[in-house]
């Protein structure tokens, strides 16, 4: 098979033949003489568009590295038929830029930081690059994207060359070459030379913009998250339209803005507290006005309610039989209590049984029990509370 993607990166249409056609349960696979179609690869994705009429899913690597075209299942094409293949550009243009923005990083990663790359990944949303450290600070990130710009404005060459394995190997390259043969050098002037055999934009220029969206630590190493042309500049005018929107609603200049939204954070995170000391208090006082006498508690609370509010209210009582629910969207939410002198009543042999009335689940260890229950009938619920309260008055 002829690579013309090889000779020319930017060709978009290519008269060719059909050499061969196989057909499975999922898709028709097709191969020509020559083609422009790259196959996926190395962390780029295949090419896609149309082979005369018929449209290119995919294009898949071969057993003899020949590109595949993935054409949908039973697709009528036949062999030796002469066809035109039309890239989608835009697709096919993206991942070429990509590329080049991934070897450039990793090249500078390498000789700047002293930073190996593991693997990397030409997605459709954002560029990830895996490292080999534990971690990365935030500065060597940042210096990365400045000094990557700062190529991109230099507008390098991408240049290529085909030499020997052993002529190769003898250039230090910043990784280890993967195939046996003759090597294909891509090579970013002043910036990375590494063994490729992907698409490439022709020059650094091309990629207009890159910027860092973010990093995680996976299997013990960083991988970082970047954006690249369109998709950096989509995504940094978004964000300078969110600040800005941020720096209205606070009344204040970027600069001010970090500090702005932390303290607006540590007002919520005060305002929080202070909210659930109050519903605990609440808790606590509903649970004291409606303990009989008696030690027994039956509370219907809101269907909003923090039933482990009244779980802490347990805590500061002596004795107590306590059954709490909060019914809504057609289910019950229980917690039962048994403290004190009722703590001797077995849950399990005792109460238990009681739940199948309305359909409950749940357990929990003493004193405090709780589940959920498939039932909104009020006098079902009622019935169980009155249950509740005589059995645990009778023990």
């Amino acid at each position: 098979m002829d690579k013309v993607y090889y000779e020319n990166t930017y060709l978009r249409e290519l008269d060719c033949t059909v050499v061969q056609v196989r057909r499975n349960d999922k898709a028709t696979e097709v191969i020509t003489d020559r083609t422009i179609f790259y196959p996926e690869g190395g962390g780029q994705p295949g090419d896609r568009g149309s082979l005369g009429p018929f449209e290119v899913l995919d294009t898949r690597k071969g057993e003899q590295s020949e590109s595949v075209l993935i054409l949908a299942k039973d697709c009528p094409v036949e062999e030796g038929v002469c066809l035109r293949q039309v890239l989608d550009w835009d697709h096919r243009y993206k991942f070429m830029v990509i590329h080049v923005a991934q070897h450039m990083l990793s090249g500078l990663l390498f000789t700047r930081y002293g930073i190996g790359t593991v693997a990397v990944h030409q997605g459709e949303e954002y560029l990830t690059i895996e490292t080999d450290r534990e971690s990365i600070d935030q500065e060597t990130i940042d210096g990365l994207v400045l000094a990557a710009n700062d190529e991109i404005r230099a507008n390098h060459p991408v240049l290529y060359h085909e030499m020997s394995h052993s002529d190769a190997e003898a250039l230090g390259l910043r990784r280890s070459i993967k195939v046996e043969g003759d090597v294909r050098i891509v090579e970013i002037k002043d910036v990375d030379r590494i063994a490729c055999g992907g698409l490439h934009a022709a020059r650094t220029g091309e990629i207009g913009v890159i910027c860092a969206l973010g990093h995680e630590q996976i299997r013990g190493h960083v991988r970082l998250y970047f954006l690249c042309g369109q998709q950096a500049l989509d995504s940094l005018l978004s964000a300078g339209r969110t600040v800005q929107d941020l720096c209205r609603t606070f009344s204040c200049k970027p600069g001010e803005l970090e500090g702005k939204v932390s303290d607006t954070f540590n007002a919520l995170a005060s305002a929080k507290a202070a909210a659930s000391a109050a519903s605990r208090r609440l808790a606590l006082a509903d649970v004291q006005n409606n303990t009989g006498s008696d030690g027994v508690c039956l509370i219907d609370c809101a269907p909003d309610a923090d039933l482990q509010d009244y779980a802490q209210a347990v805590l500061q009582t002596e004795d107590i039989a306590m059954l709490v629910t909060s019914t809504a969207g057609g289910r019950t939410r229980w917690l039962i209590a048994l403290k004190g002198r009722f703590g001797a009543i077995d849950f399990n042999v005792s109460v238990r049984p009681l739940l199948s009335d309305i359909n409950a689940k749940g357990g929990g260890k003493s004193p405090v029990f709780q589940g959920v229950a498939a039932c909104d009938d009020k006098e079902k619920l009622e019935a169980f509370r009155e249950k509740f309260k005589n059995l645990v008055l009778t023990k």
